[in-house]
């Protein structure tokens, strides 16, 4: 169930980085009234938040939030966003120790499933745990692509030029 209120964590942001509606409306490359009617009725559309998101007005609140929201998440995953610092370097330690954590539950989730009659609910907890790792990747990555100012399109296109090279 996705219970997360991107509308409140967007004000949220707004709020932790002092950004103006005029900034907002900016940002997204639209008239200030069309971004003063966004907070008049307490509804962006998606791919303005994104935009917001992957700007410098972004962070891991925002960006988690916005995944969870898009993903129909529970907002719990928000309550563990602050296991490091937010450099990169702290935030790449913390996402391999969130891995290695993630290998233990592949392991124990293989040996479950291989049951006749599983146990659903420790199926569920390590299942949950491959879900924290993945998000946990994401904003990883995200926060070395920006703290290096390569956008996501540019390591896309970097990646797919080294995939072809290779074959």
């Amino acid at each position: 169930m996705n219970n997360v209120n991107i509308f409140q964590e967007l004000e949220d942001l707004r709020y932790r980085k002092n950004i103006s509606q005029r900034k907002i409306a900016i940002l997204c490359n639209v008239k200030p009234a069309s971004a003063g009617e966004w907070f008049t009725k307490h509804h962006v559309d998606d791919k303005y938040l994104w935009i917001i998101a992957n700007s410098e007005y972004g962070d891991d609140r925002f960006l988690l939030a916005l995944l969870c929201y898009e993903l129909r998440l529970s907002n719990t995953y928000l309550n563990s966003l602050r296991k490091s610092k937010e450099d990169s370097l702290s935030t790449l330690i913390s996402t391999q120790l969130e891995d290695s954590e993630s290998d233990v539950a592949i392991t124990n989730l293989m040996n479950l499933l291989s049951v006749e009659i599983p146990n659903k609910e420790a199926i569920g907890s390590y299942s949950m745990e491959l879900y924290d790792t993945g998000l946990k990747m994401i904003l990883s990555a995200a926060n070395i692509l920006k703290s290096e100012g390569i956008s996501v399109a540019e390591a896309l296109l970097e990646r797919r030029e080294v995939n072809n090279a290779r074959a």
